[in-house]
This record gives C-alpha cells, sequence and structure tokens, in this order.
C-alpha cells in the first residue's frame, strides 16, 4: 500500500474519532442537560435523596425568640428536634420518610433554603454543601403554649388563646396530641389511631357552637334594630326542646328578664322567637360578618366550613343548626367583640429571614372588617358575665351529635375593662362547663401574670 493509501486511512480514523467524540459530547448534553432536571427530580435518584437528608432546615422561634424546631446533629446526617413537643398543632412536623404539617408545610420552602440565586445553588451543588434553610418567627409563646397543654390535660378538645387586637395565635392545644420528636417511630400507630391525633383540632375541628353563639347573633340583631338588650323578654327561663333533650337558663334569670339578663343567663328558649325578627339572610349575614362562613387564612391546614344552609331558622339561632366552626373561628369572632366590632384577621408568622439573614416582617393575610358595631360590640360585652371582676366570660353546652353526647365551650376575655386577651375553650363529650371554665381561666390569668 502506498503513502496515499495510509494517508486515507489516516483520514478516515480521524473523522470516526470525530464523529464519536460528536455523539459523545451530544449525548452528554441531552442527559445532563434536557433530561438532568428530571432525572434530579426523581424520587429513586440517590444523590438527591442524600442531598434531601442532608439539608440544614432553619429554625423556628417563638415570639420571644425560644426555639420551638431546629436541626442539630452531624453535617452528614442533621436530625430535625422539637425542645417544646407539645407545640405540634402549630409547628407541625418535618419527616423524610412521611412529610410536612402544619407551619413546617407552610414554610417549607423558606426553611428549606429554597432561593432564587442560580450562582448559589451551582456553587454549593458542584462543592457539595449542604442546602441552608432560614428561620421564621412565630406568634406563639412558648411558655403559655406549655400552660394551655397542661391545662387541657388528656380531655379530647381544643384551646386558642389570641392577643389583642392584632388577632395573634398565642398559644393553640389539640389534644390527643403527638409528639413531633417521635414521629418516624409512630406514624403509623397516629394514623390508625381511631382519636385522630394528627388532627389540628384548633384550627380544623367542627363543631357545634350551641348557644356560643348567642353574642353574636344579639350583637347583629342589635344592628339590625329588632331588639335592645333593655327590651322585656316573656318566658325567658322556658325550657327548650332540642334533639329529644331539654335545655333551659345556665343560671336563673330575674323574672322579669330582659335581652341582657338573656345573654348574662345563658337563656336558649328566647332566641328561637328571633326567626320571627330576623329573616335566614339576616342570620346568614351576621354569620358572615362574624367569619363562622369561610376558613381563616393560616399557614397551616384550616377546616373549610361546609356551605351554609339554613333550613331550620330556630334550631342554627341555638347554634344546632347545620352550621359548625372551629375554635380557631370562635376565638377571632370573640376577639371582635373586644376590638369595638373588627374581626381581626389571624395571625402566626411573623418574621422571616432573608437570603442574607436579615429579618422581615411577613404582612397579615387580609384585612380586618367590621362584624358589628362598635356600639352593639361594647353593649354586648358589658351584658356578658365577670369572673373575680377580670375577666368577661361566656359558657355553655351543645348538643354534638346522636346518643345525647355534648361539647362544652368557653370564651373569655381579659382584663374585663381593656381585654388584651381572647380566648376559646372547647371540650368534648364534658358533662359541663366546669372543666372548660377552669381551663379558659388559668390560662387568662396567666397570660395577663406574664404580661403586666
Amino acid at each position: 500500500m502506498g503513502p496515499m493509501g495510509h494517508f486515507e486511512r489516516i483520514q478516515k480514523l480521524i473523522i470516526g474519532l470525530l464523529l464519536a467524540y460528536v455523539a459523545i459530547a451530544v449525548a452528554l448534553s441531552y442527559w445532563g442537560v434536557v433530561r438532568g432536571a428530571a432525572l434530579a427530580e426523581r424520587q429513586d435518584n440517590p444523590r438527591r435523596v442524600e442531598a434531601e437528608l442532608r439539608i440544614w432546615r432553619g429554625r423556628i422561634l417563638d415570639s420571644e425568640g425560644q426555639v420551638l424546631a431546629e436541626t442539630t446533629g452531624p453535617d452528614a446526617a442533621p436530625q430535625r428536634v422539637y425542645p417544646l413537643g407539645s407545640s405540634g398543632p402549630a409547628v407541625g412536623y418535618y419527616s423524610f420518610r412521611f412529610g410536612t404539617a402544619g407551619v413546617e408545610e407552610g414554610y417549607d420552602a423558606v426553611l428549606r433554603g429554597d432561593g432564587n440565586n442560580v450562582w448559589e445553588r451551582f456553587w454549593r451543588h458542584n462543592m457539595h454543601q449542604a442546602q441552608q434553610g432560614r428561620d421564621i418567627r412565630l406568634t406563639l409563646n412558648g411558655d403559655r403554649q406549655r400552660i394551655a397543654e397542661t391545662l387541657l390535660g388528656d380531655r379530647p378538645g381544643a384551646v386558642v388563646l389570641l392577643t389583642l387586637p392584632d388577632g395573634a395565635i398565642s398559644a393553640m392545644a389539640s389534644h390527643p396530641g403527638y409528639d413531633p420528636n417521635r414521629l418516624d417511630e409512630e406514624f403509623e400507630a397516629l394514623v390508625s389511631d381511631p382519636r385522630a391525633p394528627l388532627f389540628n383540632r384548633a384550627t380544623q375541628g367542627q363543631y357545634q357552637p350551641g348557644l356560643a353563639l348567642q353574642p353574636f347573633l344579639l350583637a347583629g340583631a342589635l344592628d339590625d334594630g329588632v331588639i335592645a338588650l333593655d327590651d322585656p323578654v316573656a318566658n325567658a327561663d322556658r325550657a327548650l326542646q332540642i334533639n329529644g333533650q331539654t335545655r333551659t337558663c345556665a343560671a336563673e334569670p330575674p323574672e322579669d328578664a330582659t335581652w341582657r339578663d338573656v345573654l348574662q343567663n345563658g337563656c336558649p328558649y328566647p332566641m328561637v322567637g328571633l326567626a320571627d325578627a330576623l329573616s335566614s339572610d339576616d342570620v346568614a349575614a351576621i354569620l358572615s360578618a362574624f367569619g363562622f362562613t369561610e376558613a381563616p387564612e393560616l399557614p397551616l391546614a384550616v377546616a373549610a366550613p361546609p356551605e351554609l344552609t339554613l333550613g331550620n331558622l330556630p334550631d342554627a339561632l341555638i347554634g344546632q343548626g347545620e352550621l359548625t366552626v372551629s375554635p380557631l373561628q370562635m376565638a377571632l369572632a370573640l376577639a371582635a367583640l373586644a376590638n369595638e366590632g373588627a374581626l381581626p384577621a389571624p395571625r402566626l408568622v411573623t418574621a422571616v429571614q432573608s437570603e442574607t439573614g436579615e429579618w422581615q416582617s411577613v404582612p397579615v393575610d387580609g384585612e380586618g372588617r367590621e362584624a358589628a358595631s362598635a356600639a352593639a360590640a361594647s353593649q354586648i360585652l358589658r351584658s356578658l358575665s365577670q369572673h373575680d371582676a377580670t375577666i368577661v366570660e361566656f359558657a355553655t353546652q351543645a348538643l354534638a351529635g346522636p346518643g345525647g353526647s355534648s361539647n362544652a365551650w368557653y370564651l373569655g376575655l381579659a382584663p374585663a375593662q381593656e381585654p388584651r386577651f381572647a380566648v376559646v375553650v372547647v371540650m368534648e363529650g364534658a358533662s359541663g362547663t366546669t372543666g372548660a371554665a377552669s381551663t379558659g381561666r388559668a390560662l387568662l390569668n396567666a397570660a395577663l401574670t406574664k404580661s403586666d
């Protein structure tokens, strides 16, 4: 073979190598760029799993800087821990196996440290550095949270404590509950538990309100001009049959009772008579104004109330109709009475860290709106019973369904003259209101002591 033959063979070899190189480059570009994102998102991608397990989630702090959730341990195997295990209803949990709940879910992107800085992500990925999350601060007060949990004890139900006038959630308890520190080992048992310990009764529980609606319905009736609190009320203490059960006033009213006496003594029978003065549309408007027909805006699971139908108006006026409400909804409505009729928007997260580490305030979701006039709210507030001259309160029982079961409601405001705190307690299956009332009063007194 001559020199030309050798040259042609070398030329063909070079062309073949170039084509192979191009093919490899195209393949690498396809799998690295076109398919790279898809591969990275695959749940079974070992590198993605390893990166997820190494994320150093940000801290969750209470209103005074107390740690409610943090990441600890070695860099290669960080662990999520909750120093205040009873904070579960609001803080929630994080688990690689079982996901997130509560604020851990609502602010997951912030706590993970997800951001828009492409070069930072590129550098961290290539240097195999763990992703760093950012901190958030809540309105919760760790000390009050502990007290609320202790007071509720083992009784099923919920407690919500708000500060006024901002509607900030200072404590939120739900029982049965769970310890987020033990979630991975107990998750299957928690899910199968018929008592539903993972269910946040404070925001997701839907309860018959019973006569707990009375202060709000009477505020609406005052604004509609159909009653005055000094108007006489005939047969105020008359017994009322509800689902085969007899209900009377919580306390004996005077013989010449007025609407003020009806409210102070928790009398159900006169409420039925309001069906002659208020239409279904009137009642629906009052309930809507106080926020009972909509879900509060919060970064955690909140129950959406069922569509309101007032097929039986007398039942609706004693809170035994189709309407069911959550303790959080009840607490916000109660706060409106202390806020000159203005219904506050709930608040749980006050600030988050920016990507540069600076604290940034979180705006409130939604503006407060008028639920009742200031005059009507003031009249109702002054007409409620007082306990030890420091707490304005209202307590009642509501039928909870067939079989004669009932729930106890307690609504309290303190201090009586210029309320700074609102508390709502609901206890499931209670035979009276004593337990709910003692829990609410003790929590209000503790909040007042700490704030003074």
